[in-house]
């Protein structure tokens, strides 16, 4: 339960991105109940804009209601492979909050990222693109970033992205629990999927929408950046004549196989029965 003073997430999902987060936060959405940044999806205060201060990261949160709002939650995928900066920052400045990591299998999310980077961030092919940007398999590292934030806070609770295929309302379930707000079914969400990464009509106009958007953000124009896309430019910049997909070759799957494949044991089904959550 948030308080009138408040202006500081009660809660944070901290990714790693490509695994159901965008499908969190528009449940969050749906709830009606749930405070989430104004103006804006992710804020990015813990990883890049951390010495704008906790000043500015609270105005985000200056709009919850303590008579509507059950909790103050903020969904940041890109947190999770920076856990070495983001979790004592965040435990000194937020305090033994609730941590929910949302997994998946790490090949799969590692391709996912990849194509991700491939609609306006990068032509590179697979390879050259890990070199240049490696998180596209840092954040697949979740042996290694998992005990950071475990080490951090006392309450982090895993989800896996197979549970919410197979059974979304006992994924909702553990949700709820794990941040202790009230049970609210999924929905119509429950059998919907989110940000699905497709390839963009022209390279160049992604590039330029990603980074326009990204520098309006930068200068608190959430605005503007939210009328443009309810103006329909969105699908100019990153829309295409079909929804296509990058299709992974086998020498794709067979590097992230031999990069990942440790943290496909470690992400397991069998992990959500042996303390990791």
């Amino acid at each position: 339960m948030i308080t009138p003073e408040k202006t500081k997430p009660t809660a944070l999902v901290v990714g790693p991105m490509k695994c159901g987060t965008s499908w969190i936060h528009e449940y969050f959405e749906s709830r009606g109940d749930i405070c989430l940044p104004s103006g804006v999806k992710e804020t990015f205060y813990f990883d890049r804009y951390h010495h704008r201060g906790l000043a500015w990261y609270e105005k985000h949160f200056r709009h919850c209601d303590p008579d509507q709002n059950v909790a103050i939650i903020e969904v940041g995928p890109s947190l999770f492979h920076v856990s070495s900066f983001a979790a004592p920052k965040i435990a000194e400045e937020l305090g033994d909050i609730p941590i929910v990591v949302t997994l998946r299998d790490p090949v799969k999310r590692a391709w996912s990222h990849y194509q991700h980077m491939a609609c306006g961030y990068t032509k590179l092919p697979l390879q050259k693109a890990v070199k240049k940007y490696p998180e596209i398999i840092g954040a697949s590292r979740y042996s290694e970033h998992l005990p950071i934030w475990k080490a951090h806070f006392s309450k982090v609770t895993v989800l896996l992205q197979s549970d919410l295929a197979d059974d979304p309302d006992g994924y909702v379930e553990t949700l709820s629990n794990a941040l202790g707000i009230p049970l609210k079914g999924a929905g119509d969400l429950a059998a919907q999927r989110r940000n699905e990464a497709t390839t963009p009509r022209s390279f160049l106009l992604a590039r330029l929408g990603r980074y326009g958007a990204r520098s309006l953000r930068f200068l608190g124009l959430y605005s503007v950046v939210s009328a443009l896309k309810d103006a329909g430019l969105k699908s100019i910049f990153y829309g295409g004549g079909k929804a296509t997909k990058l299709v992974a070759t086998d020498n794709d799957m067979n590097f992230l196989e031999d990069l990942l494949e440790s943290e496909r044991q470690f992400v397991s089904p069998s992990m959500a029965q042996t303390g990791l959550s």
